[in-house]
């Protein structure tokens, strides 16, 4: 049976953002494919995806997608100390004589206890011209909407049970974004709604990006070297791959600048060695490892990983989505978002349909992006007994690679 689960991304969606011109959705509920329900985590009868996989050729768009996601993040958190000499971080298609001058459009959905809250906001990097925040009881049914706040340019309306906050509405700059403000720890001790609060304590400590993969392996990192169960568990996952590794010591010393830094030791035959010896693979393991730990044993997260196969063979990258399908392993519901190139997972038994994306770019060089769940083909939508890798290598699913055929090279022959 599908297990409860604290607070998820339910949809991400993202309209005039680097080479996503028209608008792109990333759904994280469950379609209604029968395959894998236990994979499926629930929440007032709305079921859930653990796993969203993203499979396109280079330069289809992949990253933007979650480079998206990662600056939207980095504008709730931080926009409210942007001023006039920070620009707000929106990068419409520049190449798109329309669109250049338009507004990015970023808008996430999720759950928080019992609702399900929308959070949306339109702004080029000089301004915010709209935002809003609204909410309705999380079901898998129609509930009604209830909004929190509007906003239009310099305009910012709240519904009747907020309408106290509308006395900060001077002190909000037009390049910050409202829910930044309210919900800063810098202006948390001025207010008594809560919700604000923890929007932006879960999108701030509760989502995990690749991008700036150092920051946030640091980060991860710090909370939990003096753990001996976290030092247990990392040898543990790094012997399932490479026995030879008999244990992992970490030293504290003081850099340069006076800061604590952690230098990481693997042990062979009684002798330590840095980690920076091992192999790409094994340290990038490692690294991979301290956000998995995290993300499975100590609190829900949703991690974002760009190209998560590089560097690890694709038995490695196999074990690592079957754990976030595992209940008795992910045991507080986190969630995996990955681009690959690995075809490995491309079967019924490692991904569900609606967990399998692909990326391309249109005629108008805009990047795309749809399930494999709701792929059409011939007027037939894709069985969950396919071969899902081969049929894609053959281009049945678009996604791939242009590779124009050689003058007279066909297979009429």
């Amino acid at each position: 049976m599908p297990s409860e689960v604290g607070i998820v991304l339910l949809q991400f969606r993202v309209k005039n953002y680097r080479s996503i011109g028209d608008e792109i959705t990333i759904d994280l509920t469950a379609g209604k494919g029968r395959e894998n329900k236990d994979f499926l985590i629930e929440k007032n009868g709305v079921k859930i995806l653990p796993i969203i996989s993203m499979y396109g050729g280079n330069a289809s768009g992949k990253s933007n997608i979650i480079e998206a996601m990662h600056d939207m993040l980095g504008n709730i958190a931080f926009s409210h100390t942007y001023g006039q000499n920070k620009s707000f971080a929106a990068v419409p298609f520049l190449y798109n004589q329309d669109l250049c001058d338009k507004p990015t459009e970023c808008e996430i959905f999720f759950n928080l206890g019992i609702n399900e809250y929308q959070y949306g906001y339109k702004a080029t990097k000089d301004m915010v011209y709209e935002e809003w925040l609204c909410y309705r009881k999380l079901s898998s049914g129609d509930t009604k909407v209830r909004v929190i706040f509007e906003r239009e340019e310099d305009i910012i309306e709240f519904a009747t049970p907020y309408k106290s906050f509308e006395r900060y509405n001077d002190l909000i700059n037009k390049n910050s974004l409202i829910l930044s403000f309210l919900g800063n720890s810098n202006t948390k001790q001025l207010l008594k709604e809560e919700v604000f609060v923890s929007i932006v304590s879960w999108t701030t400590n509760n989502l995990v990006f690749s991008i700036n993969h150092f920051v946030e392996y640091d980060r991860m990192f710090g909370e939990h070297r003096k753990s001996d169960e976290f030092i247990k568990s990392a040898l543990e996952f790094l012997q399932e791959f490479d026995p030879s590794i008999e244990d992992i010591k970490i030293k504290k010393k003081i850099d340069e600048k006076g800061y604590n830094v952690y230098d990481v030791f693997t042990q062979h035959k009684g002798k330590l060695f840095p980690i920076n010896i091992e192999s790409t693979g094994t340290q990038k393991l490692f690294k991979i490892f301290v956000s998995i730990l995290v993300a499975l044993q100590d609190k829900s997260i949703t991690l974002f990983y760009d190209e998560l196969d590089s560097n690890l063979h694709p038995l490695i990258l196999r074990r690592i989505v079957s754990m976030f399908h595992d209940k008795e392993i992910n045991k507080m519901n986190s969630q995996l978002i990955f681009t690959s190139h690995n075809l490995t997972l491309l079967n019924r038994d490692e991904l569900r349909r609606d967990e399998i994306w692909f990326v391309e770019k249109d005629e108008n060089e805009f990047t795309t992006a749809y399930s494999l769940d709701s792929f059409k083909s011939t007027k037939e939508e894709v069985r969950a007994d396919l071969d899902y890798g081969k049929h894609y290598l053959y281009g049945r699913f678009g996604a791939i690679p242009y590779q124009k055929l050689e003058k007279g090279t066909n297979d009429e022959e």
